[in-house]
Parts: structure tokens; C-alpha cells; sequence
């Protein structure tokens, strides 16, 4: 997916936590960004008038394309005082998190007593859409491969590099698995079962059995895949017919402290 549009889609996803968290907290309230990237969702949230604090692990992709202050944590002790934040926000980052029981812990050590966490999480449909996308991905990548073989062989070659970089790093029998097995996206399971770790039911019993109270749950209305294949073919607007249609790609979590 081009930067670009993958950027219009999470800036739309943006705009609807902006909005719970309108409902919730006013202009002026500390906020906290978990896995912040390059920090631009946390310079937007700091446009709608809220002081805000970015946080990633020093290992993070993004690391080098900074636009904004983040600052580089361990991925376990969050780097601030007890009660600092009035607002915790996170996107796609907690299944990417290896002891995330525990790191719930420390998120509300730094969060007020009467402060809400906001959490936008990969769903069981985003999932099954990314398993079945992927073998597209495949297809189209060995195209590419050969195509810049055949037609350009002595010059830079067309396809991504970031692909291509990876696709010549992995041996014949580690390229044969990776193209017919899709890899996981969080620390558990494997691609098929995180149809069903991804769920509503599931994220549910997470955040009971870790003590959260869920104030809010509500779809970001957005139908997308892991991968890119019509890209900005599939428009915004057209994106959220799908999405009633073929399932929405993240749910969205508004969470307060258990009494």
C-alpha cells in the first residue's frame, strides 16, 4: 500500500479517536501515545489541542523517519510517573507487544484515576482478508521478479526494494513456506488462529481479565488488508461500504479502570 494511502486511512481512523476522545476528555488533557512511528498521529493530536507525550522502542521501523519527538523506550517500563495522563492511546501496536498481560500493568500506573485508554486493534476479519491477500501478494511479486529479470537485467529493478531485499535473503525452502504460509502478525498463534484471537469475543475477555471496564466499542467502518492490492483504487468512501459488507479491519476499544 503506498504511503500515501495508507496514511489517508489511518488519518481517518485517527479522526474517529479524536472524536471519543472529544466525548471524554477536553482540550488541554495529557495524552500518551504508545508505539508512536514516525509521530505524526501524535503531532495531530497535539493540533486538536491536546499535550502529548510519544513513546516507541528504539527498534522500531520508523525510527529513522521521525517527524515528530518520540522517545525510545524499553518496551516494558513506560518511561513516566504514576497518574501522568489523562489519555492513553495506542493503534495496532498491543499485539505486537510479547508480554502484553503484564504491560497492562504499567499502563495504568501512568494513567489518572478517572483517565480513559484508547486502543485501535487489528480485527478476525482483517485477518482472514491478509490470509487470502496474501497469495495475490505472492503472485504479483514473482511477476514483478521476473519481469525486471527478463526486461531489465542489468539495471535497478523496479520492484520494491524492501521486497525484493527479502525475498533474496530467505533460502528455496524457507521462500516455499513463507509463500504458502502467511506470517502472524502478533506474538501468538499463527495466521489461521489469529482469525480468532483477533476477535471482539476475544479482545473482550482480554481486557476483563486484565481489569479494564470497556466504556465503548465501536468499528473504524474502513475494509482493508495487510497487503496492497487495489490500493487507492478502493477509495475511502468505497472502503466503508465494504467494510458492512466484508467486515471492518479494527475495532476500537474505549477503556477505563475496573472499580
Amino acid at each position: 500500500m503506498s504511503l500515501k494511502h495508507l496514511k489517508a486511512i489511518r488519518l481517518d481512523e485517527l479522526n474517529r479517536v479524536v472524536l471519543e476522545i472529544k466525548t471524554e476528555k477536553p482540550s488541554g488533557s495529557k495524552l500518551l501515545e504508545i508505539g508512536a512511528g514516525t509521530g505524526w498521529q501524535a503531532k495531530a493530536l497535539t493540533q486538536q489541542g491536546y499535550t502529548v507525550e510519544a513513546i516507541d522502542v528504539k527498534e522500531s521501523n520508523y525510527s529513522e523517519d521521525r517527524i515528530w519527538p518520540v522517545l525510545d523506550y524499553d518496551g516494558k517500563t513506560i518511561p513516566f510517573s504514576d497518574n501522568s495522563f489523562d489519555v492513553i492511546f495506542s493503534s495496532n501496536v498491543l499485539v505486537v507487544i510479547p508480554h502484553l498481560e503484564e504491560f497492562q500493568a504499567e499502563i495504568k500506573r501512568v494513567l489518572k484515576s478517572d483517565g480513559i485508554v484508547i486502543h485501535v486493534l487489528p480485527s478476525g476479519s482483517w485477518r482472514f482478508w491478509t490470509n487470502i491477500t496474501h497469495y495475490f501478494f505472492v503472485i504479483t511479486s514473482v511477476f514483478k521478479i521476473l519481469r525486471n529479470k527478463i526486461s531489465k537485467p542489468n539495471q535497478d529493478r523496479e520492484l520494491d526494494s524492501l521486497v525484493l531485499n527479502k525475498v533474496e535473503s530467505l533460502g528455496k525452502t524457507e521462500l516455499i513456506k513463507k509463500a504458502i504460509f502467511p506470517p502472524r502478525l502478533g506474538e501468538t498463534g499463527n495466521s489461521l488462529t489469529e482469525i480468532y484471537l483477533f476477535s471482539r469475543y476475544e479482545w473482550n475477555a482480554f481486557f476483563k481479565k486484565t481489569g479494564w471496564q470497556i466504556e465503548k466499542y465501536s468499528h473504524n467502518r474502513l475494509f482493508y488488508s495487510g497487503y496492497s492490492i487495489l490500493d487507492s483504487m478502493l477509495p475511502i468512501p468505497l472502503r466503508r461500504i465494504l467494510s458492512y459488507l466484508l467486515g471492518s479491519a479494527c475495532h476500537i476499544y474505549v477503556l477505563k479502570k475496573s472499580k
